[in-house]
């Protein structure tokens, strides 16, 4: 039996394309002949142009779109005779967008209209519980599952873990916060920049240290404006994109990761850090918070947030207890996005 896999773009490094790269890993080691679909993609030999799908797939296959943003192909997808699998990453609210990415934002407002369609498949599957909740209740069923849009292989997975260091609050303890993701307006690397600043004001030498790809222009302009109001400008390194090996030394050398970003669908580099041994915190109220041990959601007062992390990094038992249930709570999250979970979605009966 055939898997095939599409989305509108497949890209390495990108997290939609990594996940799509991911499944097809997956599939071949259950024993499936696997093809990979694309409007737009990188890998010339792993991934086909889309409109060759139409030609060559049958009833007997099975098809599998990953959907992350409105896609001009849905109803054509959902036409077709075999058994459909949807995989929802979420889409980033179109307001959070508004601002500094207009054409963006209208995409994402257009995916929300085609949301009703993705019933036509059958079994959806989300990447976090945040993620599935923004369904319709007529999508959002009981036959819905979650599996985490990561895969063991993966290679921070089997990156060595972090060695303990000593935590101290005092002045001359330097302590880098790190945060991993695309720096675009949803993120709310200002409210980053927020809390190191309050940290700095309590009398703690800590940077912020920016992962992520950063070609919006006007966001980045605001963002050094506003770590130059607050006078941290020279506190705050942005590091863009970076390789594998690159990243792991991030996280061996941060002091803790922080995501207040206003939106998650999962938040990969949360489950990451914690796998390794770094303290992690998150906004509540997305999905990252969902990812996070419970004790490490932040509040939504910048304020507040600078003085849980403070608390926590003041305090060496505190720190190594939540590092101890990161870790924990990481092989929790990985064992349910094993093999054998994608296996029991795969054969599950075709309704339609």
């Amino acid at each position: 039996m055939r898997l095939m896999i599409c989305a509108p773009d497949i890209f390495t490094g990108d997290a939609v394309g990594n996940h799509c790269l991911g499944l097809a890993r997956v599939a071949e080691r259950l024993g499936f002949e696997v093809e990979v679909y694309a409007q737009r993609f990188d890998d010339f030999t792993g991934v086909v142009d889309l409109d060759r799908l139409f030609e060559r797939i049958n009833a007997d296959d099975l098809l599998l779109v990953s959907y992350s943003i409105v896609d001009p192909y849905l109803d054509r997808l959902r036409a077709l005779p075999c058994k459909k699998i949807c995989y929802f990453h979420g889409v980033t609210p179109a307001e959070l967008l508004r601002e500094f990415e207009p054409v963006t934002a209208d995409l994402c407002a257009a995916s929300v209209q085609q949301f009703g369609a993705l019933k036509s498949f059958e079994p959806i599957v989300a990447n976090s519980a945040f993620t599935a909740s923004s369904l319709p209740a007529d999508v959002n069923t009981p036959t819905l599952r979650v599996i985490p849009p990561v895969f063991p292989d993966m290679a921070a997975f089997q990156a060595p873990a972090i060695a303990r260091r000593a935590a101290s609050g005092q002045t001359g303890n330097a302590h880098d916060i790190l945060t991993v993701g695309r720096v675009v307006p949803h993120k709310r690397i200002e409210d980053a920049i927020d809390i190191v600043a309050a940290l700095r004001g309590a009398g703690i030498d800590a940077s912020l240290s920016v992962v992520g790809s950063s070609t919006n222009l006007p966001y980045m302009q605001f963002l050094a404006a506003h770590a130059d109001k607050l006078g941290v400008s020279a506190h705050i390194r942005h590091l863009g994109m970076v390789d594998n090996d690159t990243l792991i030394r991030c996280f061996h050398e941060a002091s803790a990761l922080i995501s207040v970003s206003a939106h998650e669908g999962f938040c990969v580099p949360i489950l990451e850090a914690m796998n390794m041994g770094l303290a992690c915190f998150a906004r509540e109220g997305t999905a990252g918070a969902e990812v996070c041990v419970p004790d490490a959601r932040l509040p939504l007062d910048n304020a507040l947030a600078a003085r849980r992390i403070l608390g926590y990094l003041s305090d060496r038992k505190r720190l190594d207890d939540l590092v101890d249930a990161g870790s924990k709570r990481a092989s929790m999250i990985l064992q349910s996005a094993a093999d054998t979970a994608w296996k029991d979605v795969f054969d599950a009966p075709f309704a339609h």
